[in-house]
């Protein structure tokens, strides 16, 4: 499904965004386009998710945000310890690889795809590759975390990753904002279903992109894949 994958080591989080390559964001942005959905990024959203990425996948790295409010920073401190607290998240940190670039070329559409996943964890025979996602949520209960896992498309994004870098398996480990700060973990690899509905999304996604660049006009209508989970 792609080739010539490669690994970018060193790269900052400033020179992977300037990449030219499409990025699952920019799936994202693109489907919001095709369904006529208006979205405004909010810049303290985006901020406090950079910020807790940093804390808990570098900490020696990170330094509080100026620009977010004292509450905003105490609850960042807050879900970062609750991530280093909990045993699970703290061995996959200590063995795994944080933050690395990949690119690749989705074989079908010709596409450039850039990919960055929050942790990378090798096993000690080098079998196995498994890919961990850190998402901070407001919802209530684990069961409502399910339910926005489809919502917010990361099973497009588990199968983008699974399927560009080889891997085994997509860990999303979802974090309460509410307290007390629950640690949610889903294994997308388990979830039946879930990983061929993700790739449906990104084909379609890619062959639209890809038909963009060519200069083609697109169809009017949504394609199939898109309708039937928008």
């Amino acid at each position: 499904m792609f080739h010539a994958l490669t690994a970018h080591p060193d790269l900052t989080q400033a020179q992977h965004r300037a990449l030219p390559h499409v990025s699952n964001t920019d799936l994202s942005k693109l489907k919001a386009e095709l369904l006529g959905q208006l979205r405004r990024p909010n810049p303290q959203a985006l901020t406090f998710g950079a910020a807790f990425h940093e804390a808990v996948l570098e900490p020696d790295r990170y330094t509080p945000p100026t620009e977010l409010p004292p509450a905003q920073l105490r609850l960042l401190t807050n879900l970062a310890t609750a991530v280093r607290r909990q045993r699970y998240c703290r061995d996959l940190l200590h063995r795994g690889t944080a933050e690395l670039t990949h690119t690749a070329i989705h074989t079908a559409s010709g596409v450039e795809v850039k990919l960055r996943p929050d942790l990378l964890v090798r096993s000690r025979a080098g079998r196995q590759l498994t890919l961990i996602d850190f998402k901070t949520t407001s919802c209530r209960d684990y069961a409502q975390f399910l339910a926005s896992i489809e919502q917010y498309d990361y099973d497009r994004q588990a199968a983008l990753y699974l399927d560009a870098l080889q891997a085994t398996r997509f860990l999303i480990i979802g974090v309460q904002k509410k307290a007390t700060h629950a640690v949610w973990l889903f294994d997308a690899t388990a979830a039946p279903g879930f990983l061929e509905q993700g790739r449906k999304k990104y084909a379609a996604l890619l062959r639209h992109h890809a038909r963009q660049a060519a200069g083609l006009t697109l169809p009017l209508t949504v394609p199939a894949p898109l309708a039937q989970v928008a």
